[in-house]
């Protein structure tokens, strides 16, 4: 438990680290060290500002009453800044990481010692929110809106950011933020900032603050499929649902400008592969978070409005199933469509939907839906189906006059004196076919064999292999019916077929070595795994002979006391089921 005092309460968006940095004031300890023993249980801590781990210890060792570590963690650190843009799973192995005493691998997770963004550990502060809460609550404290990527700007008073000049803490110290103007120096993180800079650069302050504020974090990994009904309304889509890169890189580089993108660390060097094509293509890797709220400002202008447009919205028509408009079939209006296939329109760009039932009726109409009446809008006819034919039919055979018919079945007049004595065959409507890329590939290659070589992207190239590794290591782990293998770098490196990349340039790989560092096994580890397969394997069985258990799980003389324990367990289990099982027999 915490000597003297209980841990301060934090204050609205207070950091962690500020938190921890005024009970070092208010106890007077003389050392840190002293500070991270009363706080964490051990002085070995380096506390972070930003994603900071022994979670679990602070609420533990803490008095403070209704404060978890999952509170901490949502309120107090920069775990809401980075989670929506990363894959659920990782976001949870995120938070797990946060809770315990390990945080080596946090960064490398998230994907930050890889980015070309700075993590900068200089504190920013706002001189008008100093003032003001030295007023309020009798001291300062560093706000965690300040020290987020992007932030230059006080969202509340519109003022550069400051930063401590002198006195500075030493690397294992805490920086304190001083009660008193008199007692510190500091500066402008950065000198002047043009007009149009400071309107742009207070948007994406008001919109990291709207995003860290959220009570449920949106599901942002996947964004294209969230954008891509807007790019293609602005036109950036083609009928194949190609992204036009050129045009959209320009347009972005002029509503932001080169000089403020250069700023943001998001410059677009190679549009191949810049940030912006990766943000609009199929999701493989995960891009920072600032760079992804410049595309949705953008797109969007403003956060907000970009939530307000993708709630509900999985595409240019939603979420089926879609409604049938043949109003000759019993299920008029219903939704039970479950084919809808998206084009695009040669002259506008916009999605155009063919809703295809499964009475033969098929219609379509231009996206993107706006509202849920748009639903049960219908464009053009594309097949009438059977259904449709039997009613004409029908009606004819009763002697309806053509405008009373057409009034039934949804059409024109036109249309019924059309078809009213013609068999209506029509053939079934195929989704559309995409491109061959035979003819492509059959084409010499142009490439000289002096030009010179392409520098490697070691960034792309270790986001994009992480996956990799963790789909293979699941992958292994998953299957339960094979004979477990050890998962090794050998064995990983075979399976996606990229062994000499992890073997020769581990050094350029942050975090797929680091995500495959929580997959390899030891000897034992293995072991147990293979104990419990066996165990699995021979249930039914009683009794469970150890001897036996040892030969199927394959294992030699001299084994571990861990799993000796593991077969015990593996045994006792099985006891306790047969046991169960003849007691409610």
């Amino acid at each position: 438990m915490i000597r003297g005092d209980v841990l301060p309460i934090p204050y609205p968006d207070e950091l962690l680290y500020s938190v921890i940095a005024r009970y070092h004031l208010r106890t007077n300890n003389e050392s840190p060290k002293w500070t991270f023993k009363e706080i964490y249980g051990t002085e070995n801590v380096i506390p972070t500002i930003d994603l900071p781990s022994h979670l679990e210890a602070v609420a533990r060792r803490s008095e403070l009453q209704g404060m978890s570590a999952d509170d901490w963690i949502d309120r107090h650190t920069f775990f809401p800044y980075y989670a929506p843009f990363l894959p659920k799973e990782r976001a949870n192995h995120l938070r797990t990481f946060m809770k315990s005493s390990d945080g080596s691998g946090i960064h490398a997770l998230v994907g930050i010692t890889a980015s070309t963004i700075d993590r900068t550990n200089r504190l920013r502060f706002c001189p008008s929110c100093y003032e003001q809460d030295t007023q309020r609550y009798g001291e300062p404290y560093w706000h965690r809106i300040h020290q987020f990527p992007g932030v230059y700007l006080c969202h509340v008073h519109q003022r550069i950011l400051h930063e401590i000049t002198a006195p500075l803490s030493d690397r294992h110290g805490l920086t304190v933020l001083p009660i008193s103007r008199h007692m510190f120096r500091s500066a402008t993180i950065i000198e002047s900032l043009p007009d149009k800079f400071i309107d742009r650069l207070l948007g994406i302050a008001v919109d990291i603050q709207m995003l860290v504020q959220l009570d449920e974090l949106p599901a942002l990994y996947d964004l294209r499929q969230k954008i891509l009904p807007r790019l293609a309304e602005q036109g950036y889509v083609t009928a194949g649902e190609h992204i036009r890169q050129q045009k959209l890189e320009e347009q972005l580089v002029r509503f932001y400008s080169p000089e403020l993108l250069e700023l943001l660390e998001s410059n677009l060097t190679d549009r191949d592969y810049s940030w912006l094509a990766l943000s609009t293509r199929k999701v493989r890797w995960a891009i920072h978070p600032l760079r992804k709220q410049l595309l949705i400002r953008y797109l969007y202008g403003s956060f907000g409005d970009f939530l307000n447009c993708a709630k509900d919205n999985d595409g240019p028509f939603g979420i089926g199933p879609w409604p049938c408009l043949n109003k000759a079939a019993e299920h008029y209006e219903e939704l039970v469509v479950m084919q809808c296939n998206i084009t695009r329109c040669s002259d506008t760009g916009r999605p155009v939907g063919t809703f295809i039932c499964s009475c033969g009726f098929s219609y379509s109409r231009r996206g993107p839906d706006c509202s849920e009446e748009d639903k049960f809008h219908r464009g053009r006819i594309k097949s009438f189906g059977s259904v449709w034919a039997g009613k004409l039919a029908q009606c004819i055979q009763e002697g309806l006059s053509y405008r009373a018919v057409a009034k039934i079945l949804g059409v024109d007049t036109n249309t019924v004196i059309k078809y009213a004595h013609t068999n209506l065959v029509e053939p079934a409507i195929q989704p559309p076919k995409m491109k061959s890329n035979k003819a492509r590939s059959a084409l010499p290659s142009t490439v000289s064999r002096n030009a010179p070589k392409k520098r490697v992207d070691w960034e792309k190239r270790d986001l994009e292999l992480s996956w990799e590794v963790e789909s293979a290591c699941k992958s292994i782990l998953a299957d339960l019916n094979s004979k477990p293998v050890r998962i090794s770098v050998a064995l990983i490196g075979n399976r996606i077929d990229k062994l000499s990349w992890l073997e020769k340039h581990g050094d350029k790989l942050p975090v797929t070595m680091s995500i495959l560092a929580n997959y390899l096994e030891t000897v034992s580890q293995f072991q147990k795994r293979r104990v419990r397969w066996a165990a699995k394997e021979m249930a039914g069985e009683w009794p469970v002979k150890r001897w036996k258990l040892e030969k199927l799980a394959g294992l030699r003389p001299n084994y571990s006391q861990e799993v000796s324990d593991e077969i015990d367990r593996c045994i006792g289990q099985s006891r306790y089921i047969h046991t169960s099982t003849e007691g409610t027999s």
